[in-house]
């Protein structure tokens, strides 16, 4: 430092001017020069250390410390790191004539003459600082990437920067902590890096194991309440596949309707186009019968000439043969009447062949006229049945039948509105009880002193009443008692003794929480910090369920200085509690005292006694660290409790007075839920009576409908019958045809009479051929009659029957244009309720295919249908919103796996590179710390403890120490070590990482105060060994004072820091030949 520079108290380094350090043996990252203006106890100032070991030296507040928060404060430090103030406004020298200050710092880049220079510039108006980078403005930003990232100078890392208030909390540290500060010391931080990842990745696997444990429960749940409801659902399945069925036949019943009547009409016109083939064969065969009728008259008129001629020339022969004797003709007579009866008897069986013939042609007719007989009737029936109604349709029974299904639907759809109406009444019902109950347990809450002072804590500390209600649910996870925050476990009635205590004990301790065994810390620390809160929290390792003890002497024994009660005997706690505030603030060591009490006399009668309490003051006594003879006693005001006082804020009698009537309202509305609930189920039971006497009046109605089908049934049966016995006759055997055998006997009955008028013509040869001739004749226009007489009868019947087929032509000609007519409506009726496709065809292929099966179907499934009650009418949309969520939860299971073995992987391949490495280095560090401990003639090691079951977040180094040879190793903390034994600890330990850090400069302030000079001989001289060797980071080391006779090397750069008025004198006249002398300055200056 420029002595002429320095500041208005005095205060200024020194050091070693004769042989300056070159700029190429300063590490990378390591400080060149400090330079400082107005800040703190410093006016202006400029420090140079050296490339090594850095001894600052000088007295208690004449700005060592200083030194350390410029540079923390130079290089971007938050001023937190540092234990003091707060306010960057603060660092800037104090008098109302200074309102700005700075901080520049230059750092080596490992390039000779291109060093980085860091300015920060501060004002005290507005708490502001502006920032330089080789004399330009730079961002923050800027600066932090230089020297965090690019530099590796980790300032917030108590392995390489510990400020004077930071060295008891190094022994404080957990073990967690110390192993993320070593690796961010050591290496090049990937080992950090790599441990961040792998507690990263194992929580990304412990995330998603618990999501896919939480999936697994879902889809078992879900797949649960879908196999309970498998028979609700298929009870919903079942009937609306009736229904479908129900429906799809209603749609099939006009087009099978349409399909009856169209083959009915094909049926029709091929019994009309054989009528008219029939019709026209009978007038054919009647315009046939003409030609014969004519050749038979004709041949009548020619065989009567020519019996009339046989007659005369008879006659003529009778005359002549008469006119001879008579005996001839008695003898003639005799014989002729033998052969005329024989004759006569063959004419007879003629005649009886001729009526034989006449009663076919009667059978014939009566035969045709019963095929008339039955066409009347079916053509009756036909128009009958035609009247009736189509088949499937009821008549007035079909409309009535629909009002009933109308209104039995009807009353289902409003008895289902009443079970929705009373579902929403019960959830209604039910919100309005828990919203009372929230209400109930927040005025509860807000009555609860606890529960304010819990509030008033959250204020501070916010997510500090989440934590607490998750240990509230949670405690039976701990293997131990668990209590906390600690302000809400205390019960302290007495306002003044509120006073001692938060004054007893920092501010910071009542959030904090207290456990009792090691893993129910770790366990808690992790919970919370899922929480996003960040805990505090106490190990208490001894017996909580000891006494509290009162070292320094029973409240009792004190009465007559006015002592009426040790600290730890006003309140009420947990008795772990009381232990854990007892360790650290010692509440059992501080006494309460009335107004009267001399505390004066106390402490002069009682060197033992450390603080007292009274209604007026807390007096302290404190003992000077560098003469342990030098006492004195601090007294100072008492403070208003804050924390323990529990009171109420000012909005919550307002908020009590609306919970209240929340709470009236809440049970208003419940008598009214309560009053429509009992409504609705009178309502509900109502239509549920009305739905039964609509199934009994419907059942009646389908007897009724099942009664006049089968009348029309019997009706179709009786015209089916005539038609078949119609069709009988039709194809019976014609009685006509026999007339060929009859005229065959005919013809044989004659030729036995000619053959007897033959045999009497030979024996009357005079008449016999006139005889023949006559009776040819005869026989012929008897024949010829006969025939004649057939013709017209048969040509009549004909003619009658033309008649009777061309009338029935022309009703099934008419006939047939209604069925057509009626088949074009029916179509567009089937066209208009269900358009035709193939699809829909190929399903009606499966039904019933006649009207009244398919009616039948149509009623028997809406029955069916009808008849099934459904519990839950929403269960089929419920299972089918479930299987959805099974399918999404599926996938999400799916994608979890993916994501686990990502993480899996990552961990592998993290875990295989990170632990062997830190192994080592831990290895390496533990050879290095046993060796300086043993150097000092105690025992220590490091050890990394693994975490079981890859629980990486809980990896941890451990420093373990022993002072004795009775004792055991023992692990480094801040109440098991004495101060002076956790300085040699810290130091050594740090000392150990020299070798393997990657920092450009080490900071240590004042560690070695509270050794005893031996130890601190001993630590010395390994520190100087470590810190010179090449390829180690530069350190600074602040004590207010050294042993005489220290070793020193060229690599040791003391800088010496004094202050007082005299100073700025004193630092011009001085020269290192006034300090060491002019031989020992030769020879320094010879080495």
């Amino acid at each position: 430092m420029d002595p002429s520079s320095a500041g208005g108290s005095g205060a200024g380094p020194s050091r070693r001017p004769f042989k300056r350090q070159r700029v190429d043996a300063y590490p990378k990252g390591s400080i060149m020069k400090v330079e400082v203006h107005n800040f703190m106890t410093y006016k202006h100032a400029v420090i140079e250390p050296g490339p090594k070991l850095n001894l600052v030296l000088g007295p208690n507040g004449t700005g060592k410390s200083s030194l350390v928060c410029a540079i923390s404060i130079g290089l971007g430090g938050r001023t937190t790191l540092l234990g003091r103030a707060e306010d960057l406004k603060d660092y800037v020298r104090r008098g109302d004539d200074v309102q700005t200050g700075w901080v520049e710092v230059t750092l080596s880049s490992g390039q000779p003459g291109r060093p980085y220079t860091v300015r920060r510039e501060m004002s005290k108006a507005d708490n502001h600082s502006t920032w330089r980078l080789n004399g330009r403005e730079v961002p923050l930003k800027e600066v932090t990437e230089l020297v965090r990232d690019k530099l590796k100078v980790q300032l917030d890392n108590l392995c390489q920067f510990l400020p004077q208030d930071k060295v008891v909390e190094f022994a404080r540290m957990k073990p967690v902590d110390l192993l993320e500060a070593t690796e961010k010391a050591i290496g090049n931080g990937e080992l950090y890096d790599q441990h961040k990842a792998l507690i990263e990745a194992r929580k990304q696997l412990t995330e998603q194991d618990e999501h896919k444990d939480a999936l697994d429960a879902s889809l078992a749940r879900l797949r649960a309440e879908n196999e309970r409801n498998t028979q609700d659902v298929k009870n919903i399945q079942r009937r609306e596949a009736i229904m479908r069925e129900a429906e799809l036949a209603k749609q099939k019943l006009p087009w099978q309707q349409y399909e009856e009547t169209r083959l009915k009409l094909v049926e029709d016109k091929q019994k009309l186009k054989e009528a008219k083939e029939h019709l026209a064969r009978l007038q054919r065969e009647a315009q046939e019968d003409e030609g014969p009728l004519a050749e038979r008259q004709q041949r009548l008129a020619q065989l009567r000439a020519a019996k009339a001629k046989i007659e005369g020339d008879m006659r003529r022969v009778d005359a002549r043969v008469a006119g001879t004797d008579g005996a001839g003709g008695s003898r003639g007579g005799q014989q002729q009447r033998g052969l005329e009866e024989e004759m006569n008897d063959a004419f007879d069986e003629v005649r009886a062949k001729e009526g034989a013939m006449q009663g076919l042609v009667a059978e014939a007719a009566k035969r045709e006229q019963r095929i008339e007989q039955l066409a009347a009737q079916i053509a009756e029936l036909e128009v009958a049945v035609a009247a009736l109604p189509p088949p499937g349709d009821t008549g007035e029974l079909g409309p009535q039948r629909q009002r009933l299904m109308r209104e039995q639907q009807d009353v289902r759809t409003q008895a289902s509105s009443f079970d929705m109406q009373l579902d929403e009444l019960r959830t209604s019902r039910e919100a309005l009880q828990r919203q009372r109950a929230a209400a109930d347990d927040r005025l509860r809450r807000i009555d609860d002193a606890k529960m304010r002072r819990l509030r008033g804590l959250d204020q501070r500390y916010p997510g500090i009443s989440r934590a607490w209600q998750w240990l509230q649910q949670n405690r039976g996870r701990f293997r131990g008692s668990v209590y906390g925050p600690i302000a809400v476990e205390v019960e302290c009635p007495d306002p003044f003794h509120m006073q001692c205590l938060e004054g007893q004990v920092a501010a910071t301790t009542w959030n904090r929480f207290v456990t009792h065994f090691n893993e129910d810390q770790d366990l808690l620390n992790a919970e919370f910090k899922a929480l996003g809160f960040q805990p505090a929290i106490s190990n208490f390792t001894g017996n909580p369920d000891a006494p509290i003890s009162h070292p320094r002497g029973e409240a009792g024994s004190f009465a007559r200085y006015g002592i009426s009660q040790t600290l730890d005997q006003v309140f009420t706690a947990p008795l772990l509690v009381k232990h854990m505030l007892c360790d650290e603030h010692g509440i059992n060591e501080s006494y309460i005292g009335g107004r009267n009490a001399r505390v004066e006399d106390l402490f002069r009668d009682n060197a033992q006694i450390r603080s007292v309490w009274t209604p007026d003051a807390n007096y302290r006594r404190t003992r000077s660290l560098y003469n342990a003879a030098s006492e004195s006693t601090l007294v100072g005001d008492l403070r208003p409790a804050r924390l323990l006082t529990g009171g109420a804020q000012g909005d919550e009698g307002q908020e009590c007075e609306a919970l209240q009537a929340g709470i009236r309202h809440c049970e208003q509305e419940l008598a009214v839920l309560a009053r429509q609930e009992g409504e609705l189920r009178g309502l509900k039971q109502a239509k549920d009576q009305q739905w039964q006497r609509i199934q009994g009046e419907m059942k009646q109605l389908a007897d009724q409908i099942t009664a006049m089908q089968r009348r029309h049934n019997d009706m179709r049966s009786r015209l089916k019958g005539k038609q078949s016995e119609l069709e009988r006759l039709r194809r019976s055997p014609d009685p006509r045809k026999k007339g060929p055998k009859l005229q065959a006997e005919l013809e044989a009955a004659k030729k036995l009479g000619l053959e007897k008028a033959l045999e009497l013509a030979r024996l009357q040869a005079s008449q016999a051929e006139r005889l023949v001739c006559w009776a040819e004749a005869d026989l012929g226009i008897r024949e010829a009659n006969m025939q004649c007489e057939l013709i017209k009868e048969a040509s009549k019947q004909r003619q009658q029957q033309v008649e009777r087929w061309q009338t029935n032509v022309n009703i099934m000609t008419q006939g047939c244009n209604q069925i057509r007519e009626q088949c074009r409506r029916l179509k567009e009726a089937a066209e208009a309720a269900a358009p035709l496709t193939p699809e829909l065809e190929a399903a009606f292929a499966d039904l019933p295919a006649s009207l009244a099966e398919l009616q039948a179907f149509i009623d028997e499934k809406s029955a069916e249908a009808d008849g099934m009650l459904i519990a839950n009418p929403a269960a089929l949309r419920q299972y089918n919103d479930r299987c959805r969520q099974i399918a999404d939860q599926e996938r999400q299971l799916a994608q979890v796996e993916e994501r686990r073995q990502l993480a899996r992987d990552t961990i592998d391949d993290l875990a295989g590179r990170w632990l062997p490495e830190l192994k080592r280095i831990v290895a390496r560090v533990n050879e290095t710390f046993s060796a300086n401990f043993q150097h000092v003639g105690c025992a220590g090691d490091v050890a990394l403890h693994e975490a079981p079951g890859e629980d990486f977040a809980h990896y941890a180094i451990e420093i373990r120490v022993k002072f004795r040879d009775t004792e055991e190793l023992q692990t480094l903390d801040a109440n098991r070590q004495s101060g002076g034994e956790r300085s040699v600890s810290t130091i050594l330990y740090l000392i150990a990482l020299q070798g393997v850090t990657v920092t450009p400069f080490r900071v240590v302030d004042e560690i070695n105060q509270g050794m005893d000079p031996i130890n601190e001989r001993k630590v010395f001289m390994q520190l100087v060994d470590a810190a010179c060797k090449d390829g180690t980071p530069q350190c600074f080391l602040l004590t207010p004072k050294l042993l005489p006779d220290l070793p020193y090397t060229q690599d040791v750069t003391v800088l010496q820091i004094m202050n007082g008025e005299q100073i700025r004198k004193v630092a011009e006249r001085f020269s290192m030949d006034m300090l060491l002398g002019r031989k020992r300055m030769a020879a320094l200056a010879a080495a």
